[in-house]
């Protein structure tokens, strides 16, 4: 009995039919950066090709709703470029982002404000760097006084003296509540 080496093995393994789908999958990830957008490649990655389907994890649902708005150009070019049969659609969606990361590895921070943000975002806050090995009870003291803390950073509105983001007030004057108070107020003097 002669032995095969497991490279030789592999390689005859993949060259059945079975392995198309496989094929075509290693094609697209050795090409996906060069399609995407740059800023969305580190938001993005190829899972997997079922029944002429590609299936796309994103890091969040607004990245899949902004891909899937370029699946049609997107999916012209990864056509353009694959060498098998040509895919009919492309699937974007979250729910395999996680599993799919490298643990060790994290997620990428871009420089300045995401590419994705709303105005009014906190700044979130910063973990300790305690040990993790804590009771409920700890972790909950722990959250509340850094809850505390940012809340005494922010300014506070003119009408109700909560603590209230800058750009509620910059946009405003006041805090969302009490703009809010002040538009059902008036809205309700102009029905009557």
């Amino acid at each position: 009995m002669t032995l095969t080496s497991v490279d030789h093995l592999l390689q005859v393994i993949t060259q059945r039919p079975q392995w198309d789908e496989y094929h075509r999958y290693v094609e697209i990830c050795a090409i996906w950066s060069t399609i995407v957008p740059e800023k969305a490649v580190s938001h993005s990655k190829p899972l997997y090709v079922q029944r002429d389907m590609l299936w796309i994890a994103t890091s969040s649902s607004v990245w899949a709703q902004q891909l899937s708005f370029q699946s049609h150009s997107l999916l012209k070019q990864l056509n353009h470029y694959l060498s098998h049969s040509p895919l009919h659609k492309l699937r974007f969606s979250p729910a395999q982002w996680h599993s799919h990361q490298d643990p060790k590895q994290p997620l990428p921070v871009e420089e300045g404000q995401p590419f994705f943000s709303h105005p009014d975002m906190v700044p979130s806050i910063e973990k300790s760097t305690q040990p993790t090995t804590e009771t409920p009870e700890e972790a909950f003291q722990q959250w509340t006084e850094a809850i505390a803390h940012h809340l005494n950073t922010l300014p506070l509105c003119p009408q109700c003296h909560c603590p209230t983001p800058f750009l509620e007030l910059e946009r405003w004057s006041k805090c969302y509540l009490c703009i809010t108070q002040h538009w059902q107020t008036k809205s309700l003097s102009n029905l009557e």
